[in-house]
């Protein structure tokens, strides 16, 4: 029997890497599939930012299942370039986040 509150990191891995295939599938180029990953990384850097004196590891792992599908997905352009875009916007991210170049409204 599936118990929410203790598998909610697995739901939520496998939910996300379903969406990340069905987004990479839709995307019609090669550039457009770049865009999306770089701001994914980008919302995934702003989220660890959020998390950051916080427990990380799930939202780690959910983050990763989103890139698992989407590399799974991705049919334009080179997985690897598509690994390092995500890195590259979520270090950016995370740091302009850091250095309080972006702000969020919340806090």
């Amino acid at each position: 029997m599936f118990q929410y509150y203790k598998n909610w990191m697995e739901f939520w891995f496998f939910v996300l890497m379903v969406i990340g295939v069905l987004i990479a599938l839709s995307a019609p180029s090669a550039a457009i599939s770049y865009m999306v990953i770089f701001l994914s990384g980008m919302l995934a850097g702003r989220l660890l930012y959020e998390r950051k004196d916080k427990m990380q590891f799930p939202y780690l792992m959910i983050i990763i299942g989103f890139v698992v599908g989407y590399l799974i997905g991705v049919y334009y352009g080179s997985r690897r370039v598509s690994i390092v875009l995500f890195i590259i916007g979520a270090i950016l991210s995370y740091k302009l986040y850091d250095n309080k170049i972006l702000k969020d409204t919340r806090f």
